[in-house]
């Protein structure tokens, strides 16, 4: 079952790319969104037309998806024991980890707790290599 942030992530995901957004609690209707901009705390406010249940989305600063240097640089940072953070906004990442055992593959989700921008990596961690000879 993913995670609140998961969630969020993927709700903030479908609002931006302007995909329709089931609501979780009545099937078949979708959500009604929009963005709000403040002095302080944009965010993005969902509410359900039928039961009037609404979800409020932190956007400060905008989720984005991470480039895939970065999210690579993150699985190098976790090889090396380092502690990973949002390049954006500083705030740790969420990190969902799923490990083939057989084949040594592995296929890493990075999340930002306040931003919820996120990035995906697959393949094996100790090929992650940023500007090293990965030979």
């Amino acid at each position: 079952m993913p995670s609140e942030v998961e969630q969020l992530r993927d709700l903030a995901r479908a609002f931006w790319a302007g995909k329709p957004i089931p609501c979780p609690k009545h099937p078949g209707v979708n959500m009604i969104g929009e963005f709000v901009q403040t002095t302080f705390a944009d965010h993005v406010f969902l509410t359900c037309p039928r039961g009037r249940e609404t979800i409020t989305i932190p956007q400060r600063p905008k989720q984005m998806q991470f480039y895939p240097q970065a999210v690579e640089g993150f699985v190098e940072n976790i090889n090396r024991g380092d502690a990973i953070l949002c390049y954006r906004c500083q705030s740790p990442l969420e990190v969902n980890l799923n490990e083939n055992a057989t084949t040594g593959v592995a296929r890493y989700v990075f999340t930002c707790v306040r931003c919820l921008s996120w990035g995906e990596w697959a393949g094996r961690p100790e090929t992650a290599k940023i500007g090293k000879d990965a030979t």
